[in-house]
């Protein structure tokens, strides 16, 4: 018997790889067939196809009919990106005009958009949705119509609170605040903890809303390597916190954007009580952690904070509803100077829908769908990764997500990302260009793509165009 953490078909891709490097098989020879895997195994023959879909997306074995699968030629094409060292010096930013011009013109222009990072209307559970607003609305004497608490609607915070029973220590409904999406939780601790013209340590890449966040308050950007498999670079971040004063960080411990990687638990322990020790704030973006496939699933870096040192952000905009721009921060010490900000800019946010997700919430559905919505993403990643891996050309590279909405690619030496956007855009498809997450020039020929629009011939056709943008360099 299969168990531990993951999926049991990763379980089982993990050990068709092993027999294949125990059997010392070569390119061209059968690998064990599906019913023999699941005799040996143990399992289901729907877990060992499932298996296999993803050794075949990771381009490690090929279908062939009626003969079953055989070992790639090429062995595993999937390369990843490059993750070089590079000088760890302060920048200036200056990002938010590429940006707005990135997400107008994907908007206008995007037929088929694969650079906004939201989920389809398909993964959201809209009629239960839709049962929680009505039942806010109707009920009698309710206060949803008034202004509701700043720090937000008490049923709401008890269900947040409730999200993290299972961490060494739980969020108390006290020190939790609702805010208008993740980012504007991210923002206010960026005012709560910084001042102009001070140091913050990001992840590079990183989510170009966060480097938007530092330009419009005049904050400058140290940017710390992030390995596309294991995450944030701890050697490189004591070596720049050594050299550098650096007032907080911003960091994406789970379900990175873009890269998708996610940390061991092990080295966000060791993250926390590095910056513990040494009293930097550390903001924790958390907002795509619930979408960690497997044995990514671990818990955000708050869950083992002792110092009281991170300031935790999530929301509902990436596992429920982007449209309700419901999120939260817990933020432990500096609470009560976080909600004074929040009622100084906005005094509140939507009593109504607040009221709704926390209905939703009590309802019990939501683990159920989280569940389902990590399984049908997994499902999906690994479609857009064997189309990926079959259509573009020699020299790209990217790595598989632990978890999240999207791929990071990189493109063969020499395609400029935002050239190659342009040229998909006329083709009614939208991208990511890499140029927008980084305050220096690391990432012109990387673009970010979305694989939550539902696979279909329509979206197998323009991934090959992009392919086929790419080969007519």
């Amino acid at each position: 018997m299969m168990t531990g953490k993951s999926f049991r078909y990763e379980q089982v891709a993990e050990k068709v790889e092993e027999n294949i490097n125990i059997l010392q098989l070569k390119p061209g020879d059968k690998v064990p067939s599906v019913r023999q895997v699941g005799r040996d195994l143990k399992v289901s023959l729907n877990t060992v196809f499932q298996a296999y879909s993803l050794l075949e997306a990771k381009g490690l074995i090929i279908s062939r009919p009626r003969s079953g699968y055989i070992l790639n030629s090429f062995g595993s094409s999937l390369k990843v990106p490059e993750t070089k060292s590079r000088p760890m010096l302060p920048a200036n930013v200056e990002i938010t005009a590429m940006a707005a011009a990135m997400m107008k013109n994907a908007k206008e222009n995007g037929i088929i958009n694969f650079s906004i990072l939201a989920p389809v209307n398909e993964f959201i559970p809209i009629t239960s949705l839709n049962k929680a607003v009505k039942a806010s609305l109707s009920e009698a004497g309710n206060d949803n119509f008034q202004y509701p608490l700043v720090d937000g609607h008490p049923n709401l915070l008890k269900q947040i609170s409730r999200l993290s029973l299972e961490w060494k220590k739980p969020l108390n409904p006290k020190n939790i605040l609702v805010t208008n999406g993740g980012m504007e939780a991210i923002n206010l601790c960026l005012d709560c903890i910084t001042n102009k013209g001070d140091i913050i340590a990001v992840e590079s890449p990183t989510y170009h809303g966060i480097l938007q966040s530092l330009e419009r308050r005049g904050l400058k950007a140290l940017e710390i390597k992030v390995d596309p498999e294991t995450g944030l670079c701890i050697d490189d971040l004591e070596l720049a916190l050594a050299n550098n004063k650096v007032a907080a960080c911003i960091f994406m411990p789970r379900c990175h954007n873009p890269t998708g990687s996610s940390m061991s638990e092990e080295n966000k322990i060791r993250l926390v009580e590095l910056l513990g020790k040494l009293n930097i704030p550390m903001i924790e973006d958390d907002c795509l952690g619930e979408l960690s496939f497997g044995a990514a699933n671990g818990y955000p870096a708050k869950a083992y904070d002792n110092y009281d040192n991170v300031l935790y952000c999530s929301s509902f905009s990436k596992t429920l509803a982007p449209g309700f721009r419901i999120g939260w921060v817990s933020a432990g010490r500096h609470h009560l100077n976080i909600e004074k900000l929040k009622f100084g800019s906005n005094i509140s946010t939507n009593g109504i829908l607040q009221d709704a997700i926390g209905k939703y919430l009590e309802s019990g559905l939501y683990s159920k769908h989280i569940r389902k919505m990590r399984n049908d993403l997994q499902g999906q990643m690994i479609k857009y990764i064997g189309a990926i891996n079959q259509y573009f050309p020699e020299g790209t590279k990217l790595a598989v997500p632990k978890g999240g909405l999207s791929i990071w690619i990189e493109l063969p030496a020499g395609i400029d990302a935002f050239n190659f956007q342009k040229k998909a855009l006329s083709q009614g498809i939208g991208i990511c260009p890499g140029h927008i997450f980084s305050s220096l020039e690391y990432y012109q020929n990387y673009i970010r793509l979305n694989y939550c629009p539902l696979w279909t011939n329509k979206i197998e056709n323009a991934i090959r165009n992009l392919a086929h943008i790419i080969m007519s360099y």
